[in-house]
């Protein structure tokens, strides 16, 4: 069964990973616009990056919420219904992003296009299953989506857990 508003908070290790592939100096703001219970905001927070989150249970519906001052960076783990949707806001706002998306989120002929019109920069897939239940059985598979803005090419390079 899923979760109500697709709320799946993210294990801090998801994060980590990220940003050792993406290796952003420490000075970087960044905005977490799905941020839940604040999974992602806290990791990036202890890691030294100051970061803003919002959520739709505050409020602050991404779809329909300006970005906030100064940001350099969008990082989020969107609800998978909504992925579409944050993947287009995103690019609209023209800042480089990362969200994370389940592995297979690329392999329907329905999001051709988008692949397309909003060419990622890579995307690096765990080698592993994050908990997403704390506790449960990890069943998903998933991979961060990286749009940085600066390149053409989208690399494939899977991220290794530790």
């Amino acid at each position: 069964n899923r979760r109500e508003r697709d709320f799946y908070p993210t294990p801090p290790e998801v994060t980590k990973a990220l940003m050792t592939i993406l290796d952003l100096p420490t000075t970087t703001k960044i905005w977490e616009p799905a941020c839940g219970d604040g999974a992602i905001v806290n990791t990036l927070k202890e890691m030294g990056y100051e970061c803003i989150g919002t959520d739709i249970t505050t409020g602050h519906d991404y779809r329909f919420t300006d970005m906030p001052e100064g940001i350099d960076w969008i990082i989020t783990n969107p609800p998978f219904n909504l992925s579409e949707d944050f993947i287009r806001r995103s690019w609209k706002h023209g800042k480089p992003f990362a969200l994370l998306l389940k592995s297979q989120y690329w392999h329907a002929a329905k999001r051709y296009s988008l692949f397309h019109q909003c060419h990622p920069t890579s995307i690096h897939p765990l080698t592993w299953r994050p908990d997403f239940s704390r506790g449960g059985s990890p069943l998903m598979d998933v991979c961060w989506v990286v749009w940085d803005r600066q390149g053409n090419r989208c690399e494939y390079k899977p991220i290794r857990k530790g």
